[in-house]
């Protein structure tokens, strides 16, 4: 995952509760260990554009010794991965459990049952996103609406755009993740105002609900990102 830029915007509504362990957490975790590697790689990159970059191949033996759950981000402008820990997650009036995960330089993204709703730190931040519309469209009958997305300029500055998003299901799909083959439902969203469109796509879990992976549109500036719930 590249390295991220400053944060520009704090999600207000949201009240982090941070992990305890600090250091020593990182330390005995061997994903996290590997996300701060990758970070490391493309500091070097920076002075030094021969320096080779960092490719990890996940286990499971390397899951199983890293405690809590662990996500893997790619986005698509840079290819580059990083393991990202949970440390914060609630429960408000909206359905859906809200989730913070947290990048090997203090990046954020926010998840409400895994559709993304904020990030911190990317640059041109995606300051709030309803997710109802969306999580809506996981019953098995697709849907759609409108997405209010409130989006950071670079110059301090936000917009709240009103997109209108259809939900459509694609089918049943099996998709690997490390070293299990995992049944899910395959939903794609689209989204337009005006010029600006995206689209989004889901594999949500059979049974469970969960959300396994996903490729999310993280506004204009970062563009898109693969995301992977590898635990937890």
């Amino acid at each position: 995952m590249k390295r991220f830029a400053i944060g520009l915007t704090v999600i207000a509504a949201l009240t982090l509760a941070a992990c305890s362990g600090g250091g020593r957490e990182t330390a005995r975790s061997p994903m996290l260990t590997a996300g701060s590697a990758l970070v490391n790689s493309v500091k070097a990159r920076g002075a030094n554009g021969n320096a080779p970059l960092i490719k990890v191949a996940v286990t499971r033996a390397s899951l199983d010794k890293t405690p809590g759950a662990v996500l893997e981000v790619v986005p698509d402008r840079t290819g580059l991965q990083d393991f990202l820990k949970l440390v914060g997650q609630r429960d408000d009036p909206t359905p859906g459990k809200v989730e913070v995960w947290q990048s090997s330089d203090n990046a954020q993204i926010i998840l409400r049952e895994g559709v993304l709703v904020g990030t911190k730190g990317l640059g041109g931040d995606m300051r709030s996103a309803q997710a109802q519309t969306t999580i809506n469209g996981f019953d098995g009958q697709g849907g759609g609406g409108e997405r209010l997305i409130t989006l950071a300029r670079l110059d301090g500055t936000a917009q709240t755009v009103p997109f209108s998003c259809d939900v459509t299901q694609l089918g049943r799909e099996s998709i690997q993740i490390v070293d299990q083959t995992v049944a899910t439902h395959h939903l794609r969203e689209d989204c337009a105002f005006g010029e600006t469109r995206f689209s989004n796509e889901y594999w949500v879990e059979t049974g469970t609900g969960k959300m396994r992976r996903s490729k999310q549109w993280g506004g204009p500036t970062y563009g898109y990102m693969t995301i992977t719930r590898l635990k937890g």
